[in-house]
């Protein structure tokens, strides 16, 4: 017997055609996490369906069936994010593939769900550069927290204390900040400040210095855990 689910909050991760008039759409849904469906029909010009072609829409959607490819039954626009500029386009595009890369279907993480709609909401009003990239550090930093990848940015990982503003650390994904033989190290890409460290904790990006090292901590911290899995859009920019 299918199991039928009501209300469903969710965005439209990505899309692709199925058969001749459906589509199979890839949700991020508050209560379920990551699902596909088959949106049957979506192309006929008067499917109820048609609100999942309006792109960076939060979604109200009922579903069923019981196996992992479910079944679209409706779906409504709840509200809708207008970002215009391919800061703000692009900026979703990755946000989308690390949604799909990262969490496993149909499970659910309510916090990075709201933290999504939160940084469509701000992206809206932020198409500078700098304040595009600060929102796309903090969805970094709470994915990688929520899915048990955390980075600890106030304390040394070999020893414990606290990080000072006035030393150098080496970041180690798999075990954080190190300050011991940072003489020897060659990867000095992977150096960073205590200073740029704490305004990544604190959650200031208003430094550009910040914000590249950011930058290259959070890839670093997130091309570890990928493992295999290459991020496409990165292809696209480059």
């Amino acid at each position: 017997m299918n199991k039928n689910f009501n209300s469903l909050l969710a965005f439209v991760l990505h899309f692709r055609a199925y058969k001749e008039t459906s589509l199979l759409v890839d949700f991020f849904t508050r209560d379920l996490g990551r699902i596909t469906t088959v949106a049957k029909g979506v192309k006929r010009p008067k499917s109820i369906l048609k609100p999942v072609l309006v792109p960076t829409s939060l979604l109200n959607i009922d579903i069923s069936g019981k196996r992992e490819l479910k079944t679209l039954k409706k779906s409504e626009i709840v509200s809708h994010f207008s970002l215009s500029s391919n800061s703000q386009i692009n900026s979703i595009l990755y946000l989308n593939e690390l949604l799909i890369k990262f969490i496993e279907k149909e499970d659910p993480h309510p916090l990075i769900f709201d933290r999504y709609t939160e940084v469509l909401s701000s992206l809206e009003n932020k198409i500078k550069t700098g304040e595009v990239e600060a929102e796309l550090r903090s969805f970094e930093l709470l994915l990688l927290e929520e899915l048990g990848y955390g980075i600890d940015l106030y304390l040394e990982a070999n020893t414990g204390k606290k990080i000072q503003e006035s030393s150098t650390y080496f970041f180690d994904p798999m075990k954080g900040f190190l300050i011991n033989s940072i003489n020897e190290i060659t990867k000095k890409d992977l150096l960073f400040s205590g200073q740029d460290i704490l305004n990544i904790a604190k959650g200031d990006f208003s430094s550009d210095k910040t914000r590249v090292a950011s930058k290259r901590i959070l890839r670093a911290a997130l091309d570890t855990h990928l493992g295999k899995k290459d991020l496409n859009i990165r292809k696209f920019f480059s």
